[in-house]
Formats: structure tokens, sequence, C-alpha cells
């Protein structure tokens, strides 16, 4: 099965309101958190019909490795058990260069749409201008990383996003 290896460097914002998605089909994310702990995640996920395991190690605040290889259902089936929580979440491909997308987040984490946008280095990243209908950045917050917003209640995720919501980040200030 096919196994891959590459270095993610992204940022991430909340989104108020959405950009028009006619047209756009999204995928259907469903993934379950086996390990996260100092930097380190491990994650199986069903991504349409394409079963993975992925590992992800923390880099930088921008950046992670991840290594993906594809698994059977049978195998993703067994594994989720270990997960207390899944997070699902439809992804739309808004560009591709820079690669943006949007996540709509379902179940216990209705309300959460986020942009992440990809880059090819941490300096494309630092001079991204922001579209203006992103909000808040949340790259490094709970609500930027599904490995540790899958362990808040219902409660402290709408906190988290009520306080996320009300906080003004300048981008790109010189």
């Amino acid at each position: 099965m096919p196994s891959t290896t590459s270095t993610e460097i992204e940022r991430k914002f909340l989104v108020p309101t959405p950009p028009d998605l006619t047209g756009k089909s999204p995928i259907v994310y469903e993934r379950y958190y086996i390990y996260s702990q100092h930097g380190i995640e491990l994650r199986v996920q069903k991504k349409g019909e394409i079963f993975e395991i992925e590992r992800k190690e923390m880099v930088s605040d921008l950046s992670r490795s991840t290594e993906k290889l594809e698994i059977s259902q049978d195998e993703f089936e067994i594994l989720k058990t270990l997960a207390h929580k899944s997070i699902i979440r439809k992804s739309y491909v808004l560009s591709k260069n820079p690669e943006t997308s949007l996540k709509i987040y379902e179940g216990d984490y209705v309300g959460l749409i986020r942009c992440e946008v990809e880059f090819a280095s941490e300096d494309e990243a630092n001079k991204f201008e922001v579209p203006g209908w992103c909000g808040a950045e949340i790259t490094t917050s709970i609500l930027g990383k599904d490995s540790k917003l899958v362990n808040l209640s219902r409660d402290e995720f709408l906190q988290e996003i009520n306080t996320a919501s009300r906080t003004s980040i300048v981008v790109n200030a010189s």
C-alpha cells in the first residue's frame, strides 16, 4: 500500500461567513485520534473512500512532518476503536496556489468553519495576505488542531469558539 512522507506548512483561520461554495464538491473526513502528546499525533481517517493512518510531528508553530500510509477498511474499523471520539468535517478545495480549503465541522463541533492554507515554505506562509472573508487566525489555538479539539466537551468548544470569534488578530502587520 502506498506510503508518503512530507512536510506540512499551514495557517488556519476562523471563517465567520463562508465564500460561495456553488459548484464545489466536498470530501468528507472521518477522523479518530489514537495518540496526541509531546508534539506527536497518530490518527486514522476515512477521506472519501480512502482509509489512512497518519503520524504528524511538530517542527514549528507553522510546520509538521507527516507520514501517511493507506490502510484497508478492516484495519480502519479496528484502529478507530482505540480512539474515544471522532471528528467529522467536510472539506472544500477553494484554490490550488496556495492550496486553500474550507473545513466545515459537524457533530459536537457544528459552528466551526475553518480556512486552511498550505504553503511551500514558512517564509511564504508569513508573507501570505489573508482573504477578507477570513476571521481570527487560529493556527496555534485549540480550534486550529483537531487533535486538541477532540478533547473538548461541547461547552468547552462553544467557549473557545466564542472567545476566538471576539478576538481581532492583526496579520501581516509591519
